[in-house]
């Protein structure tokens, strides 16, 4: 079989995933062990205050941050401070709601003193939390350091205000109310950049790249923005670095279309991993130096049911 031929199977293998129309082979159902699923929601909360505690602890002993001994009275603890900020993030509420969770956890946590919501609300311009919360994420990929090998990167977008999402909801709630029923209801779709920018910070967003293990479902890395110019592909490399250094012995990066392209291809080659993410479909299997993206439509017309194993 010529390039030209493999290239036409390729673009029609393509063509029918986007169309959602391409024969998958069925994957066997995976065994769920309900005794154990219910044990671990019933928990949850639990471990996961434990974890925090346990994790924010160990990291600062691996940092040994400096104690300040300056006059006046001492400042809040950075360790106090990260501490409130995960178990913020795991419950997803404003500053204020988190402020009062510190007088319901602050044993669980270890905290060693109260602080303000103010505290809170400025915690992340600290360089000392920011550190913490580095190791930290540093410190949950360690126990899989050795067994996750197939990572999958993606963008996404976080509202800057809970406030914004209620309102929004709220509005659009109203107005469905008011609309025909026939007439056809608007759907966010996602591309291969950012929504338009706009001029309100009340309804901005924080962009988000990230790779996560395909098998134990961590975070391996991880990067943000504000910036409404830069795109997915350019916040990856930060990511593909990150992953990397986290997980030396990765072997291949998955992705959506918009990380189908020979830079990226020849960027996620460099580090030693296999690209496999769903190209355009008008793609060629002309090389133009990047010899990785050749390999990746190769291995598509082969065998596209195999891509992730």
């Amino acid at each position: 079989m010529n390039r030209e031929q493999r290239g036409k199977i390729v673009r029609k293998i393509i063509g029918q995933v986007r169309n959602r129309e391409y024969p998958y082979e069925s994957r066997e159902k995976t065994k769920i062990n309900w005794h154990d699923y219910d044990l671990a929601q019933c928990k949850e909360i639990g471990d996961m205050i434990n974890l925090i505690r346990e994790l924010v602890d160990s990291a600062v002993k691996r940092l040994e941050l400096p104690v300040s001994k300056g006059p006046g009275r001492p400042p809040t603890p950075p360790s106090d401070i990260a501490k409130v900020l995960l178990l913020q993030s795991y419950m997803g509420v404003p500053n204020r709601v988190a402020g009062g969770l510190i007088y319901l956890f602050d044993g669980k946590l270890g905290l060693s003193q109260h602080f303000s919501y103010k505290t809170i609300e400025r915690g992340y311009d600290k360089k000392s939390v920011d550190r913490i919360l580095d190791m930290v994420f540093q410190l949950t990929n360690e126990p899989v350091r050795e067994l996750e090998k197939v990572f999958s990167v993606d963008g996404s977008g976080s509202p800057t205000s809970v406030k914004q999402n209620y309102a929004e909801d709220r509005q659009r709630q109203k107005q469905s109310k008011t609309k025909s029923k026939s007439e056809p209801k608007s759907e966010l779709k996602l591309g291969d950049s950012w929504p338009a920018s706009t001029s309100d910070p009340r309804h901005d967003y924080v962009y988000k790249v990230a790779a996560i293990g395909t098998k134990y479902k961590l975070f391996s890395g991880w990067t943000s923005t504000t910036d409404h110019s830069l795109g997915e592909t350019t916040l990856f490399p930060h990511v593909m670095a990150q992953t990397v250094e986290n997980h030396p012995d990765a072997e291949m990066m998955l992705g959506d279309g918009a990380f189908g392209n020979r830079p990226i291809c020849k960027l996620v080659g460099s580090y030693g991993l296999t690209l496999r993410a769903l190209p355009h479909r008008n793609c060629t299997l002309k090389r133009k130096g990047v010899k990785e993206w050749v390999d990746m439509l190769w291995a598509l017309s082969k065998d596209p049911d195999r891509l992730s194993e």
